[in-house]
């Protein structure tokens, strides 16, 4: 249940009409920009409820969607004040963007700023050009990475690196003007897929397929279906739903944009998952981590540790699926990614920042992309025998990670109220 302080009183110098006028549709505006630069549903609502009681709201009623925003302040008064608002833009991660709104929120939950001065520091974040660098070197060399860790040549890597400059280029010039993120993943899709084609007959040793997975590793929504199926593990049931559907929808865009160009081509794709050797697997986990971590932009001084723990995470799962001791790779996946939910909370506890940059990126290596996009790809072709084999092994990859984070970040929030809870014991006049 929300409860609020037990006696709500207004911020000194800001007027009940002022915060239901000014600091409630602003409240919304870093909300909708929080959920689009990448942030979780949870932690959206935990900083927009925290923020209303800074700014003396005696209750507080925040609901959270993928889609949408809903806020009802309920001020001393007695007075309730509710606004929504849809959420209409493609989530674009901006992980540089969102810990900048997360330290915003935290600032007013200290000492509530003056919804002026509230309103002009979220315009300046927002207006806050993303960095192209990062965006161009990330798409890079995540995507030439990717192609070695999934069993691609050298020349593969040099050809998915190539092509994801165009993937980068049609990210920043083309998709701020396509809303709907299926339209954009079938043209990118389509145009990747017709120029890979081309080039495979122009280059002999490259692997069409190869290049494929490791340019489709950009768009590929694996984070979202995990994430969506973590959240209807964790009870926010409707956000999941919406979320889980979408990923579906955005990876099957791509297994129709690629086949309908290789199709044209007469250019068979793969029919079955192969991987590079774990010791190269481990070593191209360092510059995949990485070139993600710049593609989402994490700022500079993060992505040391921010590439560390997808290295770490990356190493550990391989060392317990190749010990022979679990049967399947549902367990270590679980150990994985609960590791990285450890090694995020402490990492974000010290340098206070949002949690997610830094499981997101530590958990990359385990995202199961590439088995949602052949999960699709064989539902199109209607081989529905290969189509359950990838879905069943992408849902056990993305349940292990979902489990895995839903103990470790209850483990968490228990602790943290049981501390709440002794502090509001031990009080004065408690």
């Amino acid at each position: 249940m929300n409860t609020g302080p037990s006696i709500p009183t207004l911020p000194e110098g800001i007027a009940p009409e002022d915060v239901s006028r000014q600091v409630l549709p602003c409240l919304l505006d870093i909300g909708e920009a929080m959920i689009i630069a990448g942030g979780d549903v949870g932690l959206v609502e935990k900083l927009l409820r925290r923020v209303g009681y800074a700014y003396g709201a005696a209750k507080m009623n925040v609901l959270v969607i993928t889609a949408s925003i809903i806020i009802t302040m309920t001020m001393p008064d007695g007075l309730e004040h509710t606004q929504t608002r849809r959420v209409e833009a493609a989530v674009e991660t901006d992980f540089h963007k969102l810990e900048k709104l997360f330290r915003l929120c935290r600032t007013c939950t200290r000492a509530p700023l003056a919804p002026r001065i509230l309103k002009e520091r979220f315009a300046a974040i927002k207006a806050e050009p993303s960095s192209r660098a990062a965006l161009y070197a990330g798409g890079v060399l995540g995507a030439a990475s990717f192609a070695i860790f999934f069993g691609g040549s050298w020349v593969d890597a040099a050809m998915s690196a190539l092509f994801a400059v165009f993937v980068c280029f049609l990210m920043e010039r083309l998709r701020p003007l396509i809303a709907n993120t299926i339209v954009f993943n079938f043209i990118a899709s389509l145009v990747s897929g017709v120029l890979i084609a081309v080039a495979s007959r122009l280059v002999l040793a490259m692997s069409p397929g190869m290049v494929t997975i490791g340019v489709i590793m950009l768009l590929i929504p694996g984070i979202p279906m995990t994430n969506a199926i973590r959240d209807m593990i964790n009870g926010d049931t409707i956000s999941g739903i919406m979320r889980f559907v979408e990923s579906l929808l955005w990876a099957t865009s791509l297994a129709l944009g690629f086949m309908v160009a290789m199709w044209l081509f007469g250019i068979s794709q793969p029919s079955v998952i192969s991987n590079a050797s774990p010791t190269v697997q481990i070593v191209s986990a360092l510059p995949a981590t990485l070139g993600f971590a710049l593609f989402f932009n994490v700022r500079r001084q993060l992505l040391a540790p921010a590439t560390l723990g997808g290295v770490l995470t990356e190493g550990l799962y391989l060392l317990l699926y190749l010990s022979g001791s679990w049967d399947g790779a549902f367990i270590p996946m679980l150990i994985a990614a609960g590791f990285a939910a450890v090694y995020a909370e402490v990492l974000s506890h010290y340098l206070t920042m949002p949690t997610s940059v830094f499981f997101i990126i530590a958990v990359i290596p385990l995202v199961p992309g590439r088995g949602l996009y052949y999960t699709m790809q064989s539902a199109v072709q209607q081989n529905w025998e290969a189509c359950a084999q990838f879905g069943g092994n992408t849902v056990e990859f993305a349940l292990g990670i979902a489990i895995g984070i839903i103990i470790v970040w209850s483990f968490v929030q228990t602790r943290r109220n049981v501390k709440a809870y002794r502090q509001r014991r031990s009080a004065p006049g408690a």
